[in-house]
């Protein structure tokens, strides 16, 4: 079993604080933001490999060293189950080309996926992450926007739907998780409300050359 948490790379954070509001308004024109279907799953895989391939990455090669996180992730969102299903993605299109997406789900699912479930070595090196979710919030798991789209409100737009969805299933938080290091996602979120609610030391690999550990970060509703 492997532990899809990932990290979050730079999605889509606001331009400098001398953009007004009408601007802002103005970038998310024309974007529609809506549940993702199983037909989407080529795009959700290419969009999800970029904000968290390289943990899955991580983990699936200590397995299969021929692994390809993206072929991973493809065969997850098409299913119909999973916490990585397409049931549970919002994306982002855009006269009919998708180009972001958001990964979420209660966050007590990865403790009922993990039960009877022996951890892979380089999950138990994951697992002072994994032992910060509060299985009581809504985890946002993943969150990614195409790079030439960046900084034109999409993350914002998609950040908002994981919130409805969170709210309508009547949970009081979100939570998420980030690497330390980095520094755009992280102005990004705390920007929006969230606050470092933990964090965990994960050792330097080569494989996975983040530094700083990770953060757990929380939005309370």
């Amino acid at each position: 079993m492997m532990d899809r948490n990932s990290s979050h790379e730079l999605d889509d954070p606001l331009a400098s604080g001398d953009q007004s509001e009408g601007s802002a308004q103005r970038n998310v024109r024309g974007f529609v933001v809506r549940k993702a279907t199983a037909a989407d799953y080529n795009e959700l895989a290419d969009l999800a490999n970029l904000a968290g391939g390289d943990t899955l990455s991580f983990i699936a090669k200590g397995i299969d060293p021929t692994a390809d996180a993206r072929l991973i992730y493809r065969d997850m969102i098409a299913s119909s189950a999973g916490l990585f299903s397409y049931q549970n993605c919002f994306v982002a299109e855009l006269d009919g080309s998708i180009v972001g997406l958001a990964n979420g789900f209660p966050a007590k699912a990865i403790e009922n996926e993990r039960i009877g479930i022996k951890l892979t070595a380089r999950e138990e090196y994951l697992e002072a992450r994994t032992r910060l979710n509060d299985p009581h919030s809504y985890l946002l798991n993943n969150i990614a926007v195409d790079p030439a789209y960046h900084r034109r409100g999409v993350g914002t737009r998609l950040l908002e739907a994981v919130v409805e969805e969170a709210r309508q299933q009547y949970f009081s938080s979100i939570t998420l998780h980030v690497w330390a290091d980095n520094a755009d996602a992280i102005p990004f979120y705390q920007e929006r409300g969230f606050r470092i609610d933990g964090s965990a030391m994960i050792q330097w690999h080569p494989e996975l050359p983040h530094v700083g550990g990770s953060l757990l970060f929380r939005l309370n509703l």
